[in-house]
């Protein structure tokens, strides 16, 4: 009966210590992909600002303040996460449900365009 109980207590013991070790490895994972992707869509934007200046479709103090702009925005990730606004990409207020009104799976919002 004593042995049962240690097994039972080891189970226990086991599941408890997987309830918190897992998801942290899963949000590590999670917060690095997040920033490999607002890397990557910094340097996008870097990238389309650069080529508008050069193709004459923004001047270069427009240039400059969109990279300002950008460089305030990834610091700001930086320091508070890599989180979109509403949920991430494609998510937010949409089409819905009920008439076409209402919460649910449409365009999303990104303030960050």
């Amino acid at each position: 009966m004593l042995c049962l109980k240690k097994v039972l207590g080891m189970v226990v013991l086991l599941a408890m210590v997987a309830m918190f070790v897992v998801p942290a490895f899963a949000d590590e994972a999670t917060d690095n992909q997040a920033q490999a992707w607002f890397n990557q869509m910094f340097q996008n934007k870097k990238a389309w600002v650069d080529q508008a200046v050069k193709d004459g479709r923004l001047t270069t103090e427009q240039g400059k303040l969109y990279n300002e702009h950008f460089d305030q925005m990834y610091k700001f990730h930086q320091e508070n996460g890599y989180t979109c606004p509403m949920g991430g990409p494609g998510g937010g207020m949409g089409y819905g449900r009920g008439f076409g009104s209402g919460m649910g799976n449409g365009p999303g919002y990104n303030a960050q365009q």
